[in-house]
């Protein structure tokens, strides 16, 4: 059986030919002992690009979570960030059980 597809939501974007930002880079691997790391920035910035590509050039695992209207709902927001650290947490992580729809949220 083909593996499930994954969801855009949970998904890193594919890059295709993007510049290593060296600088940037740089600047992540110092912040590499925090637990998260926030970038803000306007859109069109790069925030993405610089991510993903980072992550890849690095060789890193990383919780990949597109935030969205519909996480307004905690119920939403908590299934969906359960379902994405499962897939790092092994035997001992479990995604809830409950779907976003059988808790009240659209």
């Amino acid at each position: 059986m083909p593996p499930a597809p994954e969801l855009a939501k949970l998904s890193r974007p594919r890059i295709y030919r993007v510049s290593p930002r060296e600088r940037l880079f740089r600047l992540l691997d110092e912040r590499r002992e925090h637990p998260v790391v926030w970038l803000s920035g306007a859109p069109g910035g790069g925030k993405t690009v610089l991510v993903a590509s980072y992550l890849e050039a690095r060789k890193l695992n990383a919780v990949w979570y597109h935030v969205d209207p519909g996480d307004a709902d905690p119920a939403t927001f908590f299934y969906y960030l359960g379902l994405a650290g499962a897939r790092f947490g092994g035997k001992k992580a479990r995604a809830l059980r409950s779907s976003p729809t059988s808790t009240g949220a659209t």
